[in-house]
């Protein structure tokens, strides 16, 4: 079950409206073994469809419909409706039920088999009104290939079992959900995923909540766009984003219980151009090791506007030399990939309050940019190795120290410092970089300075643990 908090005007008490999910319809604990079965993708890839995608029903090169049906499939590998081949369809009405185990995830993954709805191959489909239950493990609806696009509207989608993505594209593959409740109870089963080489995901007015180890709300492999969306990752971050992806998420409320709120990685050579854009969105980390950001083999930038960052760490950002292990369960160590690279990571805050520590590890970078009336309480610090912090603050925004701090390139319109609270703590800056200081120790308000150094320092700390080993998929 899933909460929202809501803040309430203008007694300013903290009020929660309880939002129900499809768990709350069926148990999970119908479907424990289902949800115990571990993904297997130590399996043989291969580079083209190896078979013809089997179905109940099918719409082959053709248009058709239907309304007030209920349609099934009880095989392994076999969907219960393909649409393929520049075919159309229009559904409302239906009820899908699936049961049937996936033979081969890289299959599922890459070509939909064993999905509820598989529509490829330049196909469109729009569906209404739809009740979709999967078990065993299953996609429920998926899209796959250029032009084809998939409406799903008004749906309620309940699954059990590994890899059982509520809305899943893939092949450059395009989704558009709108009125969706989506369950998942199995592992790696995020609710809203694209995958290789890329999905297109669009979701709105919907609640996510996902269950399973290594299933997040959102996973970005392509992109992702989403408005008012309410969700719960018990076991997962919000977002997974493998690589050059986008992800935007407007007026969203989700909580994240293992990994940090963003996972954004490279699985194999480090890739730059990731972005992540909150704008009036909320994320929530449960755990006491859990950054509200992580960033980790990537080359990304992250804006920020009007958002919050609520973490039981206190730590807001993390970039590290590391990736996510195959199961999505914890970060891989340098010992399980040593042929990575630090993170580089540009983080633009604006309109936003923002409490919490930012932390690099072996050689990564955090870039933190603060504007448009924004504050920050928190400070930076290695958290192995060495580090590297800029900080930018416009002359509106401001910047309570909570530990003695060293950045490289210290910006302020403000050339007194005096949006810098120091609460008696030390703020050493470059010289070398930070040549508009001249080299001067400038008083803070609140008794501390800014200092001068004459190379890169960093401050070691044990803090959260960071860092996979080859190509992953959602």
């Amino acid at each position: 079950m899933l909460t929202r908090s809501l803040l309430s005007f203008p007694a300013l008490a903290l009020a929660s409206i309880v939002i129900e999910d499809p768990s709350n319809v069926i148990s999970p604990s119908l479907w424990a073994s289902d949800n115990a079965i571990v993904p297997d993708y130590d399996i043989a890839m291969v580079s083209s469809q190896p078979s013809a995608i089997k179905a109940t029903h099918t719409v082959d090169g053709e248009s058709s419909s239907a309304n007030h049906v209920t349609w099934s499939a009880t095989a392994n590998d076999t969907s219960v409706l393909l649409v393929a081949n520049d075919a159309t369809f229009t559904g409302s009405y239906i009820t899908f039920n699936k049961s049937g185990y996936s033979t081969n995830l890289d299959d599922a993954s890459f070509w939909g088999f064993n999905a509820a709805v598989n529509v490829a191959n330049a196909s469109t489909a729009e569906f209404r009104h739809v009740n979709v239950t999967v078990h065993n493990g299953a996609a429920q609806f998926y899209s796959y290939g250029t032009d084809t696009v998939v409406h799903v509207n008004d749906a309620w989608l309940y699954s059990s079992g590994p890899v059982s993505h509520g809305l899943y594209a893939s092949g450059n593959g395009t989704i558009i959900g709108r009125n969706v409740q989506v369950y998942s109870g199995g592992k790696r089963s995020s609710s809203f995923s694209g995958d290789s080489p890329a999905g297109y995901i669009y979701v709105y007015d919907s609640v996510a909540h996902a269950a399973g180890i290594g299933s997040a709300t959102f996973y970005a492999l392509g992109e992702i766009h989403a408005q008012n969306v309410v969700s719960l990752s018990e076991n997962g971050p919000v977002v997974f984003s493998d690589g050059a992806q986008t992800t935007n998420l407007l007026d969203c409320d989700c909580k994240a219980g293992l990994l940090g709120g963003v996972a954004m990685f490279s699985s194999s050579e480090r890739e730059s151009g990731a972005k992540l854009n909150l704008t009036n969105t909320k994320f929530t980390t449960t755990g006491s090791l859990m950054p509200g950001l992580w960033f980790g083999n990537v080359i990304a930038e992250a804006t920020l506007h009007n958002s919050q960052l609520v973490t039981k760490s206190g730590v807001l950002v993390v970039a590290n030399y590391s990736q996510i292990t195959q199961d999505f369960d914890y970060y891989a160590g340098y010992a399980d990939n040593n042929n990575l690279k630090p993170a580089e990571v540009t983080v633009t805050v604006t309109e936003s309050d923002l409490t919490g520590d930012l932390v690099a590890y072996n050689g990564s970078s955090i870039n933190w940019c603060l504007g448009k009336h924004s504050s920050w309480t928190g400070y930076a610090y290695s958290g192995y190795g060495d580090a590297s912090f800029d900080v930018t603050l416009d002359s509106t925004s401001t910047w309570t120290l909570t530990g003695d701090t060293t950045v490289q390139n210290l910006t302020d319109s403000r050339s007194s410092l005096t949006n810098i609270h120091s609460q008696g703590y030390t703020l050493y800056y470059n010289a070398s970089v930070s040549t508009w200081l001249d080299g001067k120790t400038v008083s803070l308000p609140g008794g501390g300075s800014a200092e001068p150094i004459s190379s890169s320092s960093s401050k070691r700390a044990s803090s959260v643990r960071g860092s996979v080993r080859r190509s992953w998929r959602a």
